[in-house]
């Protein structure tokens, strides 16, 4: 009886730690029940940066396009009958008309560093301007946004919008083009008339006689068309001609530097007095048959000029 006492007191403390530990895992289980039926802790809403959303929404290729999920926000945002926006930090702007295109605009965080590419219409010049550059006289960048612009024109605020349509290409100058209200500059070289009076198709020419009178009565002028020294080399005689300029007659009628006349109306210019001789005979002729030489590329071309004088 004593031995079974004893065993039967050791034993009650094991069996009631045993309830104490389930009991306590039994409140365990309960708290974490409790935990995991409440409702989740809902994150905090956050509103999107409206300058985020643009410059996400920003096509680089095509500055003017509006998402398709924009133009419903684009058109809330519209005072009907007019381009206005409602949200706009200058709501009293107008909308400009200064010679001015907007090419393009670059957003920054910053809004003090946002920069502007502007076109002036009448002269096709375009610059980049920050905020508070001036774009005119009395006109100055107010503020860079997406695709629009502000401007301080004397008192007033108003706005430039980039437009759909391309901006008209610059103008560009071509080397014979002539300023408006300038004459255009003479050849030194020319004679005056001579274009008009010396006309040719081929190797055909007419000459007005009395161009060819004006010539003979001013021997100086003629002098300056070109310059001709004998010329015999490789059983070719003539006189080669040289300084024939542009505007000249030689070269109205399709003479050339390097040129070698070897005879007129079939005689032969062989000596200075032999051409001097021909000269004479020739300021009254009404046809005249220019035969030369002309050495293209170290082939020698024979070539015959018809002059008739009318």
């Amino acid at each position: 009886m004593v031995g079974w006492k004893v065993m039967s007191d050791a034993a009650v403390p094991e069996v009631a730690a045993e309830e104490d530990e389930d009991e306590d895992e039994d409140e365990d289980d309960a708290k974490a029940k409790s935990k995991t039926d409440k409702p989740p802790i809902p994150y905090g809403q956050t509103q999107p940066d409206l300058r985020e959303t643009r410059i996400t929404r920003y096509n680089v290729f095509c500055p003017t396009c509006v998402p398709a999920e924009a133009e419903a926000e684009a058109e809330a945002l519209t005072i009907p009958g007019t381009t206005e926006v409602k949200d706009s930090d200058y709501p009293e702007a107008v909308k400009t008309q200064l010679p001015l295109a907007l090419i393009a605009t670059m957003e920054a965080e910053d809004p003090g560093i946002s920069l502007a590419t502007i076109m002036r219409s009448e002269t096709s010049t375009t610059g980049v301007y920050a905020e508070g550059e001036q774009v005119l006289d009395d006109v100055s960048l107010l503020a860079v946004d997406l695709g629009i612009v502000y401007l301080r024109n004397a008192s007033r605020v108003e706005y430039l919008q980039m437009s759909a349509e391309a901006p008209p290409p610059p103008k560009t100058r071509g080397k014979d083009d002539e300023k408006k209200g300038e004459p255009k500059k003479k050849n030194k070289y020319s004679i005056d008339g001579a274009a008009d009076a010396i006309k040719c198709d081929g190797n055909s020419c007419t000459v007005e006689r009395k161009f060819i009178n004006q010539l003979l009565a001013n021997p100086a002028a003629l002098a300056t068309q070109a310059a001709a020294r004998p010329y015999s080399r490789d059983v070719l005689s003539g006189f080669q001609l040289s300084r024939v300029r542009k505007g000249t007659i030689p070269r109205l009628m399709g003479l050339r530097s390097g040129d070698v006349i070897t005879s007129i109306n079939g005689q032969p210019l062989e000596t200075l007095d032999g051409a001097m001789k021909l000269y004479a005979k020739m300021r009254n002729a009404s046809n005249l048959t220019v035969d030369y030489v002309r050495n293209r590329t170290g082939t020698r071309e024979q070539h015959r000029l018809d002059i008739q004088i009318i």
